[in-house]
């Protein structure tokens, strides 16, 4: 892992493990996260019968999809708070900690790779590529998601505007990998071809959170994520204020959908691949 990413690795580490935020994922994050999975195991195709991993498998939504779809189903995460959470909710799985960037399972022992909205965590992201083509078997199929950054994300886009323009230029980020790279199509070809995959593809899905006030989407990020919780935890409180209300006014003028909720979108890029 390249040295000026210890900090972030550090942070996603920490961040996830926290029980308060798994919990806040689990029960308001989902609401958009899942909107891609259905897409995302579509990708891999057949799976029956078929050794499946859910690769950074937070809750263990896509390993219940898989499972609903008769593949054997691992699943790994780096948290021990969502592999408790995976392990409560998808009991016929096997849900295990680990690390995607140097995964304990074997050479070639799944036929389908997914990974939804983890990636993005990975401190080293080629290193995770690499074990996903090892434990794949040769012609093994990889899917996995990322958001899409801004400004082509809506949610994303008001809440960088909002940090931006109210936040404290003194609490900066750490710096990241690439949280949306894989978005675009030709980084996306570079890095995951680099990591011996043929047949590399990126697709959009269209998810959209539906909000009951507009001051709810700040309150999900604020609760439930680790890198915008961590800058805005460490606002000083008027700045923290002032994001939250800016964030909010940017969904009251902007999205409002006319039937008492808000509608923001939040699209996230679908990427596949076939193992060398």
């Amino acid at each position: 892992m390249a040295e000026e990413f210890t900090a972030f690795a550090a942070l996603e580490r920490a961040g996830w493990a926290d029980e308060d935020v798994a919990r806040g994922y689990c029960d308001s994050f989902t609401a958009i996260a899942d909107q891609a999975i259905g897409a995302l195991v579509a990708a891999a195709g057949p799976v029956r019968g078929q050794p499946a991993l859910d690769l950074c498998c937070g809750p263990g939504k896509v390993a219940a999809a898989l499972l609903a779809a008769g593949a054997d189903v691992t699943g790994v995460d780096f948290s021990p708070a969502m592999v408790a959470h995976a392990r409560a909710a998808v009991p016929g799985a096997r849900i295990v900690h680990g690390d995607a960037q140097a995964l304990d399972l074997p050479d070639a022992a799944f036929d389908a790779v997914l990974s939804n909205l983890g990636i993005c965590h990975v401190p080293d992201q080629p290193a995770a590529l690499a074990e996903c083509g090892r434990v794949l078997r040769p012609g093994g199929r990889l899917a996995f998601t990322v958001w899409v950054g801004p400004p082509d994300s809506a949610a994303f886009a008001l809440m960088s505007d909002a940090i931006a323009a109210h936040g404290s230029a003194a609490v900066q980020a750490a710096p990241e990998p690439g949280f949306h790279r894989f978005a675009d199509p030709a980084t996306a070809g570079s890095v995951v071809g680099a990591a011996g995959f043929t047949d590399i593809e990126v697709s959009q899905i269209d998810c959209v959170w539906t909000l009951s006030s507009p001051d709810r989407l700040i309150a999900i990020f604020e609760g439930g994520t680790v890198r915008v919780r961590d800058l805005l935890l460490r606002q000083p409180e008027a700045a923290r204020a002032a994001v939250r209300q800016a964030a909010a006014d940017l969904v009251r003028a902007r999205w409002d959908a006319g039937d008492g909720t808000w509608r923001v979108p939040m699209p996230a890029a679908l990427i596949t691949a076939r193992a060398a």
